[in-house]
C-alpha cells in the first residue's frame, strides 16, 4: 500500500465527473481548487461536482480550497501577452488600462512608494527581470535585463520592497465564504508571513462559519515565512512547500535545502507537509515524466513529505490520469527506502499523546504488527503516529466523516468509519475483524483512551489476530472444578 498521498489540482483537463473519478482510480487522495482562476459560479460548480464524486467513492477524499492571497500581479495585456526584449524600456503603473509593449499595469496601489532606483523587479516565474531606473510622474521607469514572453496577470516580485500586505483582501474574504459554504476540508493560505496571518484567517473563518472544522495549510512562499517558520508551525495545521514563488524569493541554488528543512521541521512538529509545484511539469505535454522529475518526486518522499501535489499537470495538462499514476508508482517504490530512524525522535516533555504514538510505533516494529489501530476524534492521534513513518499502515477509526476526509492527506493513514461510542472490547473486535478480512499477518497494535471512550489517548496494547477477542469468557470446564474466572481487565 502506498503511504504518501497525492493532491491533485482540478482544472479544465479533468473537471467532469468522469475525469475526477479517473483521477481517483489512478491513485489521487485529495482534490485542490485554485481560487486564482475562474468565477464564483465556476468555483461552486467544481466543488459540487467534486463532492458528488467523493460521496460515491469508497474511501475518504479531502477537498482543498487554495485562496489567491496578496500576490502582486501584472494586469490585463493587449492580446493577453507581450514580448519583452532585453534592453527595452518599460513603464509600470497602476492604471488598469490593458498594457502593451511599452507599459504594463500593476495591482499594487503603493507601487511608487515601495520601489527605488536600482531595485530589481521579477516577472512571471522569475525568468523575466527588470531594473528600476526612476519614477516619472505616476509611472515607474524600468529597463529589461532579461526578456521573454509576459502573460497577463503574471506575478510581480519586488525582492527589496518591505511590504506587509493584508493576508485576506476583499477577493480572498469573498472566496473564503464560498469555500466554507461549499464544505471544503482545508484552506490553503497563500503568502503567509507569520503566525499572525493564520490567526487572522481563523478569526475570519469563525465569523463566517462558527461551527466550521476546516483546517489551515500555510503555503510557504516568502523569505519572511522561512524566517518565522516556528510561529507558523505553531498556528498551522499543515504546510505546503510552494516551490514556484519560493524559488523566486530565495536563491535557486538553496531551494532544495529550504525544502528539506521545511519538511523536516513539519515532521518534527507533527504537522502534515505537502511538496508542490512542477513535480511532473513535462507531463503537461508528455505521457511520461523526465528522469529528473522522477528523482525529484522520490527525494520529496524520502525527505518525509506526507503528500505531493500536481498543479498544471492535472489542471490543464494532456495526461492528468497518467501523471497521477506516475506519482503513485514513484512514491510507492521510493517509500521502500525511507530511513525510519530519522523519524524516531522522542516527543517533547508534556506531550502525552505524542509519547503514546511513539510507543505504539516502537511496539509495532518490535512485534512485526500488521497495522496500528488509532481511534481518533480530531485526527491528532493518527497524525502523531504517522509522524514516525511506521512500516505498517495506520487505521484511523473515526465516527466523523470530516475527520476521515482530512486524514486522507496524512502519510500512511487509512481512515475508517467507526461507531461514535466504542468501548475497548468492541474496538478490539472491530480491529480483529478487519485484520482477518484482509488476512493480515502479525498482531495489531491498538491505541485508545482508557478507561472510557473519549478520554485522551493513554493506552497502547497488543492484540493477537489469531486469538479469540480479548475478554471473551472461557467456558471450558474442568471435571470437578468451578469455571475459571476471566482475567481482570487491564
Amino acid at each position: 500500500m502506498r503511504a504518501t498521498k497525492i493532491l491533485v489540482t482540478i482544472g479544465p483537463s479533468c473537471d467532469t465527473p468522469a475525469g475526477l473519478r479517473a483521477l481517483l482510480e489512478a491513485g489521487a487522495n485529495a482534490f485542490r481548487l485554485n481560487f486564482s482562476h475562474g468565477s464564483d459560479a465556476d468555483h461552486r460548480a467544481t466543488l459540487r461536482r467534486a463532492h458528488a464524486v467523493i460521496d460515491d467513492w469508497p474511501e475518504p477524499v479531502a477537498l482543498v480550497a487554495d485562496l489567491q492571497g496578496p500576490k502582486i500581479r501584472i494586469g490585463a495585456l493587449v492580446g493577453h501577452g507581450i514580448d519583452l526584449r532585453e534592453g527595452a524600456a518599460l513603464l509600470l503603473d497602476t492604471d488598469p488600462t490593458p498594457g502593451d509593449g511599452t507599459r504594463v499595469p500593476v495591482t499594487l496601489p503603493q507601487l511608487l512608494r515601495v520601489v527605488h532606483p536600482g531595485d530589481p523587479l521579477l516577472l512571471g516565474d522569475g525568468s523575466i527581470s527588470l531594473r528600476v531606473e526612476g519614477i516619472s510622474g505616476r509611472s515607474v521607469r524600468a529597463r529589461v535585463d532579461h526578456g521573454g514572453r509576459l502573460s497577463e496577470h503574471a506575478g510581480l516580485f519586488l525582492p527589496r520592497a518591505k511590504l506587509r500586505p493584508q493576508i485576506l483582501g476583499p477577493k480572498d474574504t469573498h472566496d473564503l465564504a464560498i469555500a466554507l459554504d461549499e464544505g471544503v476540508d482545508y484552506l490553503a493560505i497563500s503568502f503567509v508571513q507569520d503566525g499572525r496571518d493564520l490567526r487572522t484567517v481563523r478569526r475570519a473563518v469563525r465569523n463566517l462559519s462558527p461551527r466550521s472544522e476546516v483546517r489551515l495549510i500555510a503555503k510557504i512562499e516568502r523569505q519572511e515565512a522561512l524566517d518565522r517558520i516556528e510561529g507558523i508551525l505553531t498556528e498551522a495545521d499543515a504546510l505546503m512547500v510552494a516551490r514556484g514563488d519560493l524559488g523566486i524569493e530565495v536563491p535557486l541554488e538553496r531551494l532544495a535545502l529550504e525544502q528539506k528543512e521545511l519538511v523536516r521541521r513539519a515532521n518534527d512538529s507533527g504537522k502534515i507537509v505537502i511538496v508542490a509545484t512542477q513535480m511532473l511539469l513535462s507531463m503537461v505535454d508528455s505521457p511520461r515524466p523526465t528522469r529528473a522529475e522522477a528523482t525529484d518526486v522520490a527525494n520529496a518522499v524520502l525527505d518525509g513529505a506526507d503528500a505531493v501535489m500536481l498543479s498544471e499537470e492535472s489542471a490543464v495538462g494532456h495526461f492528468p490520469t497518467e501523471a497521477v499514476g506516475w506519482l503513485s508508482r514513484i512514491a510507492a517504490v521510493s517509500e521502500q527506502a525511507i530511513d525510519r530512524r530519522r523519524f524516531s525522535a522522542p516527543a517533547g516533555p508534556g506531550r502525552s499523546d505524542a509519547s503514546v504514538a511513539s510507543a505504539a510505533v516502537r511496539l509495532a516494529e518490535a512485534t512485526g504488527s500488521g497495522a496500528i489501530v488509532a481511534p481518533t476524534h480530531s485526527g491528532r492521534t493518527a497524525i502523531e503516529v504517522a509522524r514516525h513513518r511506521p512500516a505498517c499502515p495506520i487505521w484511523a477509526l473515526s465516527a466523523s466523516p470530516g475527520v476521515r476526509r482530512r486524514l486522507a492527506l496524512a502519510w500512511g493513514v487509512v481512515p475508517l468509519a467507526a461507531p461514535k461510542e466504542l468501548g475497548l472490547l468492541a474496538l478490539q473486535q472491530l480491529a480483529v475483524a478487519r485484520a482477518r478480512k484482509q488476512r493480515l499477518a502479525g498482531p495489531l497494535v491498538l491505541t485508545a483512551g482508557y478507561p472510557v471512550e473519549g478520554r485522551p489517548t493513554n493506552l497502547v496494547m497488543l492484540v493477537e489476530v489469531a486469538s479469540p477477542p480479548a475478554g471473551a469468557r472461557d467456558r471450558r470446564r474442568s471435571r470437578g472444578k468451578r469455571p475459571e474466572r476471566p482475567d481482570p481487565p487491564a
